[in-house]
């Protein structure tokens, strides 16, 4: 039994280990924003990093729900959060050197 934290995610509901999940914040200003680092103050919402659990989360008020006040999505949050899910790429040096 792992003792990793799990949070569930907004779109499908599934319980999983919070390093697999992006955090969403809402700001003062009442925008929701990826949280890439984990460590914005304020109540946390996960999502999974697929495109079908992004767009069941920004359906019909999930977030204002999530975050107990109104919000909106920030402008371009879906990609963001796709992206955020992304692994870093590490680039390799393929010289032969």
């Amino acid at each position: 039994m792992s003792d990793a934290p799990t949070r569930t995610c907004l779109g499908c509901r599934a319980r999983r280990p919070k390093s697999e999940l992006v955090r969403l914040v809402r700001r003062a200003d009442g925008v929701v924003a990826v949280d890439a680092g984990a460590r914005l103050p304020g109540r946390g919402a996960y999502v999974c990093p697929e495109a079908a659990c992004v767009e069941r989360a920004l359906k019909s008020g999930k977030l204002s729900h999530a975050f107990r006040a109104a919000c909106r999505p920030g402008e371009e949050l879906q990609f963001t959060v796709l992206a955020a899910g992304r692994p870093a790429v590490v680039a390799s040096d393929d010289t032969g050197s």
